[in-house]
This record gives C-alpha cells, structure tokens and sequence, in this order.
C-alpha cells in the first residue's frame, strides 16, 4: 500500500468571507487558484453536511461553510459564510409626467442600494428625456432589476398670464389653447372651442379635462383699450340730472377732417345728430326726456392725417 502524504498549507483566499444572496436562491461556491492541479480533490463542510467532489457546491443553507482542497501533495483551506436576506419589495410603475419637461423618479428608500441603467446611485434621479430605464435595486447581495418607461404628456393646460390688454380695434382679440388629443375644453362663456373672442373687459376663464392628466384651469383678466385712433364709447348712462353720467358721447382719439354722430331709437327716428366733435346728447330729443330704452348711435369719421374713412355701429342703453 503506498500512501500519499500532503502537506497542510496555510490558508488562502480560495472562496469569499461573505456570499449575500436572496432568501430562496441558490448560492453557488466555487474554489479557485491557479495553483490547482487537473485532478485536485475538494472536500466541502455545509452546516449540515459533508460534500466531496463538488468543484461548484450549490450553497442552499444560511451559514458557515468550509472548503479543502486536495492539490500536488499540498492542502489548501478556506471558508465562506453565506448569508440570506429578503428580496427587495419595491416596485417601479411605468411614469407619465404631465405638463412638464422633467421627471424625478424613484423611491426614497435608503436601506437599499441602487444602480440605475444611467449609472446614478441614488434612489430616486431626475430624468429630461423619455424612454426606458431600469434598476438594480439591492439589499446586500440579493438584487432585483425592474424596468419602467417614462412618457412626457403635454395636456391642453394654457397659461395666458395674470393679464391680457387687447387693442379695441383689433380684429384679432382672441383667447386660444392649443388641445392635445382627447381633450375636452370649457370656457366661462359656455364654448367649448379651441378659441374665444372677448368682447368685453373681464375675467376669463376655461376648463381642460383629459383622461391622461385630468382636470386643469386656467383664467385671465382681460383689459381693452384705444390703440391709435379708436374711440372709448360707454354702453349705458343717466341722464338724470344728477351730476353723474348724464351725458352720452365718445371719447376721441384722433384729429377728424370729418365727423358724424348720429342716435336713433327703435322706430328709426333720430333723436340726436350732430357734426361737432364736442357735442354731448342729454337724453332729450327736441327738449323733451326720452323714455328709459335701447338707442342705436353711427360714427362715421375721416381722420385728418390719414385720410382713413371708419364707420361705428352700437348700441347704448338709456337708464334714469
């Protein structure tokens, strides 16, 4: 019998001090060194049992586990302890940001580790473009790896400021969103087209509704005023007497080579005429009080420098 002696060397890093895996999962060990002959031996120690000729030892139990292996007459040693932790529960869902051109996605959830596929660590980054992007989330050495896409949405959400001042001539006073695709608008006078006319000084306002974003508002104060040669005209007064509001005229702008201002009532009889920029009707028609009613009023005007021809048509609103 001949008998083969080995000699105990001291022990080398064969396998790691630490294996982290999932609670479930297999942990797969393996000693390695070039030192290693073609037909070494290795001897495994479990925590509950021995293992021999296992190269890769599939590691199924937390605990201590120890390793020899059997090479040119020399003896090598080494041990590894492996331990189970729970899997990560987090879990991202796909993000649709609106109205925005920035998202932050995440969790704040610092006992876990992350590497994003942008190569940031931290729980939660912020992202500028669509697309798709995953995670290695990892509580020591047991990772999962989820994916997400992010949308950007633009919903019909306008933003027309505090304030908007429009030229009373202006032929182009309108109020407009530009709506995405299956949106619904409401504005405060009832329409519910994409734009709106305001004829008149106020507050405005209009309703988005999308199933992708929800509900949205926005509103705006609308102010008018007389650009170049428009003429401020009031829709009512009272001529009674009182010292306030008992006259009716416009309010020029503009140097006229010509100039006509006529009032009629609802039976077309005119009640006040006059070619004087200066004159002011009182309510009367030939000294006598005009009834409480709707009286209709033509501008008609040439203006000196430029020779441009206007004609106004209104209605004004008699009140005593």
């Amino acid at each position: 019998m001949i008998l083969t002696a080995f000699t105990t060397k001291a022990q080398i890093n064969l396998i790691p001090d630490t294996v982290g895996i999932c609670k479930g999962d297999t942990a797969f060990l393996e000693g390695k060194s070039n030192s290693f002959s073609k037909t070494a031996s290795y001897h495994w120690r479990t925590p509950t049992s021995i293992k021999d000729n296992y190269k890769i030892l599939p590691a199924r139990e937390e605990g201590k586990y120890y390793l020899r292996v059997n090479s040119n007459n020399t003896s090598y040693t080494d041990s590894c302890y492996v331990k189970y932790f729970e899997r990560p529960k987090l879990k991202f869902n796909d993000t649709l940001i609106c109205n925005s051109s920035t998202a932050l996605i995440g969790i704040k959830n610092t006992s876990y580790s992350y590497l994003w596929s942008t190569d940031e660590t931290t729980p939660r980054i912020r992202i500028e473009t669509p697309g798709k992007y995953s995670v290695k989330i990892s509580n020591k050495g047991c990772s999962v790896t989820q994916a997400l896409t992010v949308n950007f949405y633009k919903a019909s959400t306008p933003s027309f400021g505090n304030e908007v001042t429009f030229c009373m001539s202006d032929d182009n006073k309108v109020l407009s969103i530009k709506p995405s695709a299956g949106s619904k608008i409401t504005w405060s006078n009832g329409s519910n087209a994409n734009s709106i006319i305001p004829y008149k000084e106020g507050v405005y306002w209009v309703r988005t509704e999308s199933k992708t974003c929800g509900v949205s508002y926005d509103s705006v104060k609308v102010k008018l005023k007389a650009c170049d040669c428009e003429i401020l005209i009031p829709n009512s007064f009272t001529p009674n007497e009182d010292g306030k509001n008992d006259y009716f005229f416009p309010v020029l702008n503009c140097e006229y080579s010509y100039y006509n201002f006529t009032i009629e009532d609802r039976w077309d009889n005119t009640v006040f005429a006059t070619n004087n920029v200066n004159s002011k009707w009182d309510g009367r028609f030939k000294g006598n009080l005009c009834p409480d009613d709707i009286y209709f009023y033509r501008i008609e005007t040439i203006e000196r420098n430029t020779g441009k021809k206007t004609a106004r048509n209104g209605q004004i609103s008699l009140f005593r």
